[in-house]
């Protein structure tokens, strides 16, 4: 549905209600076509621990696009989305469209095949390999890079959390993601947890113990509930609480016990040495005596301080050299921060769920997100029946957008490190 209103505008219909502006693609000589009505669905992708969004268009059409345009991996897609009644639901962004798959002939006159497309920034990331000396504050050398002419040169919407931490070094013909992945590793301030990801908002460098510090965004349920009941006991539809319904979800893994051990999620122990210096330091890493002093998405730990387990589940053997750089860089390595950092990025998926629930474009991944879950077992009237094992405050992951001229659905992965249940 096209229109020339504001998206915040026009009225909602029911929840899942999607408004399509533009499908357009436009080639490298200029020629600009909208192909909304040969679209049958697009799918948008976003991951927290991905750098670039993707997607794909399903298009069935009878006026050979591929050879009018034509589709040569050189074509960019101008997309308008929006969910009608909502002033930060609409998208609007452009991206690369670099693949063509699945064609299938439909008969002697119509086609059907698959278009894939990407943030303009991956093209250029996949065109750059830097090699040069970066110094300074980890946040600001990150911010360049996402910006500057040497980086991806973006002119979207930068979120920078502030780094602690100085660093030098030097990028070996990296590319500018290489780059950023690299200084995720070794940035510090609170939490040394950085991730880098790419959103319907623009582009983020920040800590996961940032984005459990945020307000939760929405909440969903799973139960029967269908409509409200109003005076007179007419029945209503209300589209605020159908947002909140949980359509299907699934549990893929509970949780691994032993592979929390083997990764080092609950303890380590690193074994670092100077082969300069002919020196070797030893350290012990234990996820209880941090728990209290990070921030969290739930109360409680999701193991009890009773769990079985060994620093050495995990040795790390590293490599360090000192003096390399002359001034305040005596070390250059995360040695301080990388067990943290291990027990961390594994903690911060301890727990998943994949859920799918009526779709609204304010949905991105960062968000939290409150899962409200029941007891499966028979209980009496009045008795708290939340499932403290699996309910509780989540991030939103992963993300697909799934659109079709009808509807609109999310189908998200929601993760969390904490838990409701205080298991000591």
């Amino acid at each position: 549905m096209a229109t020339n209103l504001q998206p915040e505008s026009l009225p909602i219909r029911f929840a899942g209600d999607v408004s399509i502006g533009k499908i357009s693609i436009t080639t490298s000589g200029g020629f600009s076509q909208d192909i909304s009505a040969q679209v049958i669905n697009i799918q948008i992708y976003e991951d927290l621990f991905a750098p670039f969004i993707t997607g794909s268009l399903i298009i069935k059409e009878s006026l050979d696009l591929v050879n009018l345009f034509p589709f040569v991996g050189e074509e960019f897609l101008e997309l308008e989305i929006s969910t009608p009644s909502l002033p930060n639901g609409n998208l609007s962004a452009t991206f690369y469209i670099h693949k063509l798959t699945d064609r299938e002939l439909l008969g002697d006159r119509s086609v059907v095949y698959q278009l894939h497309f990407i943030s303009t920034e991956a093209i250029v990331d996949l065109n750059k390999k830097i090699s040069k000396t970066y110094i300074g504050k980890i946040s600001e050398i990150a911010e360049r890079l996402i910006t500057g002419d040497d980086g991806l040169e973006s002119d979207k919407k930068v979120y920078v959390e502030d780094t602690s931490n100085n660093l030098k070094y030097i990028s070996n013909y990296w590319s500018p993601v290489e780059n950023i992945m690299y200084l995720t590793e070794t940035a510090n301030n609170v939490s040394p947890s950085y991730v880098f990801f790419e959103n319907r908002d623009g582009f983020y460098f920040v800590s996961l113990d940032k984005l459990y510090q945020s307000s939760v965004y929405q909440e969903f349920v799973y139960d029967k509930y269908v409509r409200d009941i109003g005076p007179g006991g007419r029945d209503y539809r209300n589209v605020s609480e159908d947002f909140k319904r949980i359509l299907s979800i699934s549990i893929p893994t509970g949780y691994d016990y032993m592979d929390r051990i083997r990764s080092g999620m609950l303890s380590s122990k690193i074994t670092s040495f100077d082969a300069t210096k002919k020196v070797y330091n030893v350290k012990t890493y234990n996820m209880f005596n941090n728990f209290s002093k990070q921030h969290h998405l739930n109360e409680y730990s999701v193991n009890s301080n009773k769990a079985i387990f060994k620093n050495n589940s995990l040795i790390i053997n590293y490599k360090r050299m000192f003096r390399q750089f002359d001034g305040a860089f005596d070390d250059t390595s995360n040695y301080d921060t990388l067990q943290e950092r291990i027990s961390l990025m594994k903690l911060a998926r301890a727990h998943r769920l994949n859920v799918s629930v009526l779709g609204r474009m304010d949905y991105t991944v960062g968000l939290k997100v409150k899962v409200n879950l029941n007891k499966i077992e028979p209980f009496l009237f009045g008795e708290d029946v939340t499932d403290k094992m699996f309910s509780g405050n989540y991030l939103i992951s992963a993300i697909n957008h799934y659109i079709d001229r009808d509807k609109h659905e999310c189908h998200m992965e929601l993760i969390k490190e904490s838990s409701m249940i205080n298991l000591n």
